[in-house]
């Protein structure tokens, strides 16, 4: 592990000149294990220079209690605890179409767990999943909303290859987004949200070897700079529209 942060400690340096860095455990690191057996690895990474806290990317369905606790007695320490939720859409159809594996009821009942904890919550959400529209964004962000989020990161959907969504795209029964729609749609959602909610993220990219579409993806900074001109025409988030 300590390879793995002084790896990514150096790239984001490079980058950014950041001195202080939070250790972001993903899918197979994050919550899956016993508490801990987490203990272990969470100490660890906090252990190494300039780590002063953690950003923990799980699924709604896969949130144990001791978990969450583990996490408050770490922000209770005072570190910069972040925990993430992959919801992606708050219908529960269209996540039973990408094989998601849980509900929206999940993540409500995760959500109401969390907050009981007192943790800092950032939850994902993805534009462009097969079947929705603009209309299915702003309702799955508002119900986001009402349920209470510090943060959010949005998502373009990508297709990748050997999954059942790149089989339908090559039958053209599902077509990707395009940038245009992307930014107005991700402009949009900026928009709704009111200020003191933190954008962590604004898009996504897939490794070249695996991405097939929307091509465009591949390009973030050009993504980013086309929504930041989106931001300054139409506006900014919510509490700065007035």
């Amino acid at each position: 592990m300590a390879e793995q942060i002084a790896a990514g400690k150096a790239v984001i340096a490079r980058r950014t000149g950041a001195q202080r860095y939070l250790a972001y455990f993903q899918a197979y690191t994050n919550t899956y294990d016993d508490a801990e057996r987490l203990r272990q690895l969470y100490d660890d990474a906090l252990s190494q220079p300039q780590v002063v806290g953690l950003s923990i990317g799980t699924r709604p369905d896969c949130l144990p209690d001791a978990v969450l606790a583990l996490l408050a007695d770490y922000q209770q320490q005072g570190y910069e605890i972040w925990l993430e939720l992959g919801l992606q859409s708050a219908f529960d159809d269209s996540l039973r179409r990408v094989n998601r594996g849980h509900g929206f009821a999940e993540y409500q009942d995760a959500v109401r767990r969390t907050h009981a904890h007192n943790l800092q919550l950032c939850t994902h959400l993805i534009v462009g999943l097969p079947g929705e529209t603009a209309a299915h964004n702003r309702e799955s962000l508002q119900r986001v909303l009402d349920l209470g989020t510090h943060g959010l990161k949005l998502h373009p959907l990508h297709v990748v290859k050997n999954t059942l969504l790149a089989k339908q795209w090559k039958r053209g029964e599902y077509q990707a987004l395009t940038c245009t729609d992307y930014i107005a749609i991700a402009g949009d959602l900026v928009r709704r949200t009111p200020q003191e909610v933190i954008f962590h993220r604004l898009t996504a990219t897939a490794s070249p070897e695996l991405l097939l579409a929307p091509e465009w993806c591949a390009r973030k900074w050009a993504v980013l700079n086309a929504l930041s001109r989106n931001l300054a025409r139409y506006g900014g988030q919510a509490a700065q529209l007035d």
